[in-house]
C-alpha cells in the first residue's frame, strides 16, 4: 500500500487489524498467509491532482476468485481507509499469481 499521508503506529495497527478481517470476504484467504507492505508520504497523483490523501493498494492473490469477492473486499478496503486515515481517492489493482510460495 501506497501512502500520500503518514502514517502513525496506532494507524497501521488498526488497517492492519481491519484487512486481516477484510481478507477472509475473498474465499480461502485468512490473515495467517497475508503480508501487508505499508509505505506512507509518497507522492501520488490521482486525476490529475496531489491534494489527497490518496492511497494505492496493490493486491496480490494466490490463484483466483470471482470478481464479486474482490469487489466485496475493495468495498472493505475503501470503508477501512475512508474511516482511518480520511482517504479522498483510493485506487484498488488486483494480480492473480499461479504461484507462490512462503515460508
Amino acid at each position: 500500500m501506497k501512502l500520500s499521508c503518514s502514517l502513525t503506529k496506532v494507524q497501521e495497527t488498526a488497517l492492519k487489524a481491519e484487512l486481516g478481517r477484510a481478507i477472509s470476504l475473498i474465499p480461502g484467504k485468512s490473515e495467517s498467509s497475508l503480508m501487508i507492505q505499508f509505505s506512507d508520504c509518497c507522492r501520488l497523483w490521482f486525476g490529475g491532482e496531489n491534494e489527497g490523501p490518496f492511497a494505492f493498494v496493490n493486491v496480490m492473490v494466490l490463484g483466483s476468485a470471482d470478481r464479486k469477492f474482490y469487489s466485496d473486499f475493495t468495498d472493505q478496503v475503501i470503508a477501512v481507509f475512508k474511516k482511518e486515515l480520511q482517504i479522498k481517492r483510493i485506487y484498488v489493482k488486483f494480480e492473480e499469481v499461479p504461484n507462490w510460495f512462503w515460508d
